[in-house]
């Protein structure tokens, strides 16, 4: 899985040349094969770079999400806000434990694919598929009576997603992610 080619817009974005490589598991697999008495350990800290800005876009997205969750008419930005947290912190898990995540839209269909050893794997799945199915809701139904579709309010979901962040956070130390460099219980609870 490699990204798209970059486009003029893109030359400005600093995205990190490892993700120009494909499933960073399978590359440092390769590079121990061949170089078994190497030191690797910059490589696995670009991985860790990486996967942290996700949780840190995670994080930021579940900021405004939390903000907008109490106003009823901005239940809609709520919703996508919250929906955007929770992908961004899959992908984080996603890219350390596959090795790779998809740069397309259909990366979406997989924000519910944790991996086995996730505690209580097939219910946070289960939330992150139906925040999925609530913010094409509130991103594409415009009619009347649309709010009334969602499987959980705003506010529900933005206090999920909080649980699903400290979850995830506690996984990733098991992954390599240490102290997380500053991201803790900075989103405010209730």
């Amino acid at each position: 899985m490699s990204p798209p080619t970059a486009s003029p817009r893109a030359v400005l974005c600093k995205r990190p040349r490892i993700l120009d490589l494909g499933n960073h598991a399978k590359v440092s697999q390769i590079l121990r094969e061949i170089a078994p008495t190497a030191e690797f350990s910059w490589y696995s800290e670009e991985v860790r770079i990486v996967a942290r800005k996700w949780l840190l876009l995670g994080r930021q997205h579940l900021r405004v999400a939390d903000s907008l969750a109490p106003t009823p008419k901005n239940w809609r930005a709520a919703v996508s806000r919250c929906y955007y947290a929770v992908y961004s912190i899959s992908r984080c898990i996603r890219y350390l434990s596959r090795g790779f995540v998809k740069f397309d839209a259909e990366d979406h269909k997989l924000v519910g694919d944790l991996p086995d050893d996730f505690p209580q794997k097939d219910d946070w799945s289960t939330f992150l598929v139906e925040m999925r199915l609530d913010r094409n809701i509130a991103d594409y139904e415009p009619w009347d009576g649309t709010r009334a579709l969602l499987v959980r309010t705003p506010q529900e979901s933005v206090e999920r997603a909080k649980e699903f962040l400290n979850e995830s956070k506690a996984f990733l130390r098991t992954r390599g992610l240490g102290k997380l460099n500053g991201i803790h219980n900075t989103v405010r609870r209730g």
